[in-house]
C-alpha cells in the first residue's frame, strides 16, 4: 500500500537528530509541522515524535478556540459598522491541510484609519473579546501605503461570519516583508509563504506584484526564492522560478542560523545588560542583528555585498540611540521611585488612605 511505500522511507532524521533540533522547532512554530512531516516514518515510534504530535493536538484545539475570538472581534466590530481585514494568523493558516498544522498568537485586524478609534473603544467594552485582538489602523506595512489593498480583499467564511481577508496577492509582499522584518527568526513564517505560493501561484496577480515599490518587491522576491530553496516549495508560476534567481549563499545561511539561534530581542542596547559575569557578551551575542534583519532595517539591496559593516552600523546606530534615552530613563525611574515612596509616606501619615 501506499502507507507502507511511505513507511519504508529511510527518515529524515536521526532519532537523535530529531531530539536536538526539537526546543528549536516548537520555538519557531513548527511542532506540528514536524509531527506531520515523520508521523508515517520509523520516527513515529520515538518519544521526540510524540512531542510533536502533542503539540499538533494542542494546536488542533487552539485553532477552534482562536476562530472563536475571530468571530466574537468581527461580530463586534459589524455592530458599529466596521468590517476589518484579516491577515496573517487564521487568514492564512486556513490554507493549510490540517488546522492544527499552524500555530496562532493575536487576531490581527487593520481597519481604516478614520476607523480606528470607533474600533478601539468597541474592542475594549469587550474585553474578553479584545485580550487576544491586535488591532492596526490602516493597511501601512513595511513602509508601503497600498491602498487599493482592501479593494481587492475577498469574504470568506469564518463559522456563521463572513471575515474579509486580503487577496493573495497582497498576503504575498505582507508575509514576505513582515518576516525580514523580523529576521526570519520562525521557520513558520516561511512556510506561510510556500504554501501560499503552491496553492495559489497561478492566481496570484504577478503584474500587481511588479509594481510594487522595488524595494518591496525585491523582498516579495527573497521570501519566494527562500521558501524554494529552503523548504522546496514549487515557484514555477512565479517570476523568479528559474537557477539565475537563486539567492546570494549568505541569505538562506542566514535563515538557518537564526532558526537555531535563541531567541533574541534587538529593542535595547547592549549599554543596558546586566553587569553579571558573562553577562555582557551574552547581550552582545543575543543583539547582534542578524544580516536579514539589518538588511531590512536600512533599505539595504539584498545583494551579494558582505553584510558585517551593516551588522556593526546598526548595533552602533542603536546603542548611540539607548545613550542618548538613558537620562530620560533615569528620570522617569526616579520619578516613579520618589512617586511610590510619597505614596508611602501619605499611607504613614494616614491610615486610612491605604483603606
Amino acid at each position: 500500500s501506499l502507507r507502507a511505500a511511505i513507511a519504508a522511507v529511510p527518515p529524515p532524521l536521526s532519532p537523535e537528530a530529531l531530539g536536538a533540533v526539537l526546543p528549536r522547532l516548537i520555538l519557531g512554530g513548527a511542532g506540528a509541522l514536524a509531527w506531520w512531516r515523520v508521523r508515517e516514518t520509523g520516527l513515529a515510534a520515538t518519544e521526540t515524535a510524540e512531542q510533536l504530535r502533542d503539540v499538533f493536538r494542542i494546536q488542533t484545539l487552539d485553532h477552534r478556540l482562536h476562530e472563536e475570538r475571530l468571530i466574537r472581534a468581527v461580530q463586534v466590530l459589524a455592530a458599529v459598522g466596521i468590517r476589518p481585514v484579516v491577515a496573517k494568523g487564521w487568514a492564512v493558516a486556513r490554507l493549510y491541510p490540517r488546522p492544527g498544522l499552524r500555530p496562532y498568537g493575536d487576531i490581527d485586524l487593520y481597519v481604516a484609519p478614520h476607523e480606528f478609534g470607533t474600533a478601539e473603544e468597541a474592542l475594549a467594552a469587550h474585553a474578553e473579546t479584545s485580550s487576544r485582538v491586535d488591532l492596526h489602523a490602516g493597511l501601512d506595512h513595511g513602509g508601503a501605503l497600498r491602498p487599493d489593498v482592501e479593494a481587492r480583499s475577498s469574504v470568506v467564511e469564518a463559522g456563521e461570519v463572513s471575515v474579509r481577508v486580503m487577496s493573495a496577492t497582497d498576503h504575498l509582499w505582507f508575509l514576505s516583508t513582515h518576516m525580514l522584518f523580523h529576521g526570519a527568526w520562525r521557520p513558520v513564517w516561511l512556510t506561510d509563504i510556500a504554501v501560499l505560493v503552491e496553492r495559489y501561484g497561478a492566481d496570484i496577480d504577478w503584474d500587481v506584484i511588479g509594481t510594487l515599490p522595488h524595494r518591496l518587491r525585491d523582498e516579495v522576491r527573497v521570501g519566494v526564492r527562500l521558501a524554494h530553496e529552503l523548504l522546496g516549495a514549487d515557484i514555477t508560476a512565479t517570476p523568479w522560478a528559474g537557477p539565475r534567481h537563486a539567492l546570494p549563499r549568505w541569505i538562506p545561511r542566514a535563515v538557518l542560523a537564526a532558526w537555531m539561534r535563541e531567541h533574541y530581542s534587538t529593542t535595547t542596547s547592549i549599554l543596558l545588560a546586566p553587569a553579571e559575569p558573562g553577562a555582557l557578551w551574552r547581550s552582545f551575542r543575543l543583539r547582534w542583528p542578524n544580516p536579514i534583519e539589518a538588511t531590512h532595517r536600512w533599505h539595504a539591496p539584498y545583494n551579494r555585498w558582505p553584510r558585517l559593516p551593516l551588522q556593526a552600523w546598526d548595533l552602533m546606530s542603536r546603542g548611540v540611540r539607548a545613550l542618548a534615552a538613558l537620562p530620560g530613563m533615569r528620570g522617569r525611574r526616579a520619578a516613579a521611585r520618589d512617586g511610590r515612596t510619597h505614596d508611602e509616606h501619605r499611607r504613614n501619615q494616614d491610615p486610612a488612605a491605604e483603606r
